[in-house]
């Protein structure tokens, strides 16, 4: 599963050329951040209008705010937990995800995850990024929960996969990572499903380097670039 990452440069130009924002087009106050949490507010760019928005709303991307743990109507009402993660073999065909699936699927902004290596002495937390830390987007799906006479919920989850050869070692899972050529095809309204499917696949080894850090991170409170310090080693 991939239970944090960070997104530690939010400016807005570099991501609305990143991925195709119209600059004008949206407005947020982002802090960096080194320990993103699920239940936290997150970015993502989907791709509103058309037949999503209605006929008098043209189809275009948005960047906005999603909170991480997908809720689908009948199961918040179950009082079942957020779903922070979906696997790549089934979100088709769960009930849980099968119609973001088809209907709303996003893009999440990031530039590092964390995943925990099982070794002797306990869980090493490892820090996982393209190495020159540049943006990537995870694969992911959201919904919207309107509840009576309170503030709707907007909801994602992060899809995963088998890990690669270079995650292996640390985890039995890793997020999806997107291909930037791929990206368009996975919010476009009228993909093919089998074609979204062959998106879902561990990102080239080549792509990510790993590094161990600190204990720090094992608290969602804790949040800074000491976050990705070596952790001390005594001998």
């Amino acid at each position: 599963m991939c239970g944090r990452y960070t997104l530690t440069n939010p400016d807005p130009k570099p991501i609305a050329l990143r991925f195709g924002l119209p600059g004008s087009s949206f407005e947020f106050d982002e802090r960096p951040r080194f320990n993103i949490a699920p239940t936290d507010s997150v970015l993502a760019v989907r791709q509103l209008g058309g037949g999503d928005g209605g006929e008098s709303v043209p189809p275009h991307r948005d960047l906005g705010s999603l909170r991480w743990g997908l809720l689908p109507g009948l199961w918040a009402m179950k009082g079942q937990r957020p779903l922070i993660n979906a696997r790549a073999e089934t979100v088709a065909t769960q009930p849980a995800f099968s119609e973001s699936f088809e209907l709303r699927r996003c893009l999440i902004p990031a530039d590092g995850f964390y995943e925990w290596r099982r070794d002797p002495d306990g869980k090493q937390p490892i820090f996982i990024s393209r190495p020159d830390r540049e943006l990537f987007a995870f694969a992911g799906i959201w919904a919207e929960l309107e509840r009576r006479d309170e503030e709707t919920i907007y909801s994602c989850t992060l899809i995963t996969c088998e890990p690669n050869s270079l995650l292996a070692p640390i985890h039995n899972r890793m997020p999806v990572i997107l291909d930037p050529d791929s990206e368009p095809t996975w919010i476009d309204p009228d993909a093919d499903p089998s074609t979204l499917l062959s998106l879902l696949r561990p990102a080239p080894e080549d792509l990510l380097t790993t590094l161990e850090v600190a204990d720090a991170v094992n608290n969602v409170r804790e949040d800074g670039p000491h976050l990705l310090e070596r952790p001390m080693k005594l001998f």
